[in-house]
């Protein structure tokens, strides 16, 4: 294995909906932190359906700054999210995107994700929350990085991938997320 790479993965238990929703609180922390030093951050939310997507990313949306409510862009595809990190100033543009229903990659085209991607001022940051990543079909690059959801006879299994140094800069602080419906199963 390569130098490294050992610190880029984790596995957590989520025993409850508030396991789930702890894990999303300090992901959205660590998104604050990350945003500072990177323009842009890339998520990739995937998993069974009803394993816990869209709940990880209304926590994680919610502790990065978002103050409407999140709900499922299932149907809009994109909702977009912007704000200040307090203390900072920093504009950030939160892009939460549903690909479920993405029936053909000219759809995703459509969208316009590489031109927000690429029209982002320089004073602001954006982060790319994206559920049912794997539908693009790469067509996004690699995620910063990258959740697995599945259901498991507790509760959820959350399988976390660090694809680069700010992925793995948050990983190793989702490490230290405490809660007793949270389990780190493995690094």
């Amino acid at each position: 294995m390569t130098p490294g790479l050992q610190d880029r993965a984790a596995v957590f238990c989520a025993r409850s909906v508030d396991g789930l929703t702890a894990l999303g609180r300090t992901l959205g922390g660590a998104l604050q932190e990350a945003v500072a030093g990177s323009p842009f951050l890339l998520l990739a939310l995937d998993g069974e359906l009803g394993a816990g997507k869209t709940t990880l990313a209304a926590a994680t949306l919610a502790a990065l700054g978002v103050r409407s409510r999140v709900t499922s862009p299932t149907y809009g595809l994109v909702h977009a999210h912007s704000f200040a990190i307090g203390g900072t100033g920093r504009k950030v543009e939160a892009l939460h995107v549903d690909l479920y229903r993405l029936r053909h990659l000219a759809e995703l085209d459509e969208l316009g994700l590489e031109d927000g991607i690429q029209s982002t001022p320089a004073a602001a940051s954006q982060v790319l929350l994206v559920e049912w990543f794997e539908n693009a079909r790469g067509r996004l690059g690699p995620p910063d990085l990258a959740c697995r959801l599945k259901h498991a006879k507790r509760g959820r299994l959350v399988n976390l991938r660090a694809h680069s140094t700010p992925g793995a800069r948050i990983l190793r602080l989702l490490r230290g997320t405490a809660h007793s419906e949270l389990q780190l199963l493995s690094e």
